[in-house]
């Protein structure tokens, strides 16, 4: 043995020792793993299955919303012709907020017109008597009362 030892020099040396049986593993655990990782999977399926779901309906829901708003849309743009005589417009009716607008109007344009004849009257009364008036000489000249004088007590 010992000349193939010293012959050989490439070979890889092994134990003489017989290598252990690999450990065993617990079946019921191994039966209860693959047990969780079915029902995992299972609940991975049928959480796709809810997101599909969801997906779908919120793609109908906007598909509707956007052919309501293209129904909506086309309705405004050509509205249906339906009477193509001519109608006889009624008269205007006024509202009441619109006759007191008018009638403040008028009552501004009255109370500026006797304005101007009072102020025409005013200027001409005064521009008369200083025309007609003769110059005045004797002013009567105001002097202050005297402020040394005790006012009585009665």
């Amino acid at each position: 043995m010992a000349d193939t030892q010293t012959a050989d020099t490439t070979q890889q040396v092994t134990s003489q020792i017989p290598i252990a049986s690999p450990s065993q593993k617990n079946p019921k655990r191994v039966a209860a793993g693959k047990m969780i990782a079915e029902k995992r999977r299972q609940a991975r399926e049928e959480q796709k299955k809810k997101i599909a779901e969801a997906e779908a309906f919120m793609a109908k829901e906007e598909l509707r919303k956007a052919e309501e708003k293209a129904r909506k849309a086309e309705a405004v743009v050509d509205p249906p012709v339906e009477i193509e005589a001519p109608v006889a417009t009624p008269p205007a009716v006024l509202t009441t907020t619109q006759w007191l607008s008018i009638a403040s109007i008028i009552v501004s344009l009255v109370a500026i017109y006797y304005k101007r004849e009072e102020l025409k009257g005013a200027i001409v009364k005064i521009k008369a008597p200083l025309a007609k008036a003769p110059a005045i000489t004797n002013e009567p000249v105001l002097t202050a009362p005297n402020k040394n004088v005790i006012p009585s007590m009665d």
